[in-house]
């Protein structure tokens, strides 16, 4: 290319409308009170520097290139309040600012899996469903504690009217994140029945980390205290029959989306 050819390049770039959406794309005060504090961190890192360097002694080099994430959250709750035209536009800088991360962070990244979440959760506002299903497997694969994605995959496959599998994934989320209440109200919507889905047990390896050191002394049990009789024949409580689960909030109690 001559350098004439990049000067007229250069110059229709320029002139070329962008959107008001994207023209500001550093977040807004309002806008970083919905981002994780490290973004914060990451945008004000001159200024603060104390708070940048935790962040990136948690991170490591990997906090050099979040600030790109934080733009892609920023451009994703953007979307999901944009309408018309520009909204694919914002969507769109959200995905692309998610694969930057993705393709320059380390592979062992401890967000790798929530930034495939949400990846997916863009992708399938931009009704690219079969990216989004991939990138929701995927982020689940990485970290089954992800409510959001099991929520989003589940709405993915009940848009392609395939109920019972948007049943299972739910039953599974609720497996891998017991209690939640946003899986708990989608998976009576989907027609599952009580008790809920038994939580999943402990990977081996978190279970084996519970234990004390093998190396830890046992105590003397002549130092210990007795049991106090009443703690030792103290009847077991009665469990209680389990509650039609609530949903939504007291003036709407059908509400889908109302927060946990």
């Amino acid at each position: 290319m001559t350098h004439t050819e990049k000067v007229v390049l250069t110059l229709l770039a320029m002139l070329t409308p962008i959107p008001s959406a994207l023209a500001n794309w550093a977040p807004t005060q309002a806008e970083m009170a919905a981002l994780p504090a490290y973004c914060a961190a990451k945008f004000d890192e001159g200024r603060n520097p104390e708070a940048a360097k935790m962040w990136r002694a948690s991170m490591g080099g990997d906090f050099s290139h979040i600030h790109h994430y934080c733009a892609g959250l920023n451009f994703l709750n953007r979307g999901r309040g944009t309408f018309g035209s520009g909204r694919n536009g914002v969507l769109g800088a959200a995905v692309r600012e998610f694969d930057y991360v993705l393709s320059h962070a380390s592979q062992g990244f401890y967000l790798r899996a929530e930034i495939l979440m949400n990846r997916g959760i863009a992708l399938s506002l931009l009704k690219r469903d079969g990216e989004a299903v991939g990138n929701l497997l995927e982020a689940i694969k990485l970290d089954a504690r992800q409510p959001r994605a099991y929520m989003t995959l589940a709405d993915l496959y009940d848009k392609q009217k395939n109920r019972g599998k948007a049943l299972e994934t739910v039953s599974e989320g609720l497996r891998q994140n017991p209690g939640t209440k946003s899986l708990q109200r989608r998976y009576t919507e989907l027609g599952g029945k009580l008790p809920y889905p038994a939580p999943a047990e402990a990977a081996p390896a978190v279970a084996e980390a519970a234990k004390p050191p093998a190396e830890t002394p046992a105590s003397d049990p002549a130092t210990q205290p007795a049991e106090p009789a009443s703690a030792a024949s103290a009847p077991t409580p009665a469990v209680e029959p389990i509650a039609q689960p609530k949903i939504g909030s007291p003036t709407n109690p059908y509400c889908r989306f109302c927060p946990d």
